[in-house]
């Protein structure tokens, strides 16, 4: 249940970023970032560290949108 609140929140954070930003996230790209932040936090990381890991390893494979 904790996953899916981080999961949920993460995604909708996520959206609104991109919609204030005018831009549209590459497929997959929203549920790859926020998936790899769940697993962070199981891993015992904060949610900023999950956060900064996963925008990085995000970026990395879709690029800069």
């Amino acid at each position: 249940m904790i996953d899916q609140i981080i999961l949920n929140k993460c995604s909708a954070a996520m959206r609104e970023d991109f919609q204030k930003a005018g831009k549209t996230p590459p497929d997959g790209m929203v549920a790859d970032t926020c998936n790899c932040v769940v697993e962070q936090v199981k891993n015992r990381q904060s949610i900023e560290q999950a956060k900064t890991f996963c925008t990085k390893q995000s970026l990395e494979k879709y690029g800069q949108p």
